[in-house]
């Protein structure tokens, strides 16, 4: 895994969904409630995945699957998770989805798949931001970019992950 020493910017090497799971329960050990997850990458290469292992290791009952149909499911666990699929959304459904509603919320964590599609909604936001790459099977890369108030959190991920 490299880190860019300019940026802060992550790399998690993932060479299987075990290993996707695990990383998802490291960031559920650290988040806190008002954290903005934007998950980016092509269809099928692990963001949903990524969304479900993040409930389970919050505690939640009720495990997300694809969200595309109804864009917004929510989960309770330790944190409420706000789980967002924006891939079937037009510009039109943004100002109805209510977004912005949870963006930010102390009581949970808002997870936002395909978040170019939301425009404007969370200008000024900083969220962490995922970008999920396939490397091959069921290997994947993923690119954590952080701002500064989260590198901290992300750096501490990365050192529990090398620790495998």
């Amino acid at each position: 895994m490299a880190r860019s020493k300019t940026s802060n910017t992550f790399k998690f090497s993932s060479a299987s969904p075990a290993d996707t799971a695990r990383l998802a329960a490291l960031f559920a050990g650290r988040l806190k409630g008002g954290a903005a997850l934007f998950l980016e990458g092509p269809i099928g290469s692990g963001k949903t995945f990524f969304v479900r292992e993040l409930a389970a290791a919050l505690g939640a009952r009720r495990l997300p699957v694809s969200a595309s149909f109804n864009l917004m499911r929510s989960y309770k666990g330790r944190l409420k998770l706000f789980h967002f699929d924006l891939f079937r959304a037009g510009e039109a459904d943004m100002e109805n989805i209510g977004l912005d509603e949870y963006l930010g919320r102390p009581d949970g964590i808002t997870a936002v798949e395909w978040p170019g599609e939301a425009g404007g909604i969370y200008a000024g936001m900083e969220p962490l931001r995922l970008d999920f790459l396939l490397a091959g099977g069921d290997a994947r890369v993923i690119k954590v970019s952080a701002p500064a108030g989260d590198a901290e959190m992300v750096k501490v991920i990365e050192e529990k992950w090398l620790q495998k």
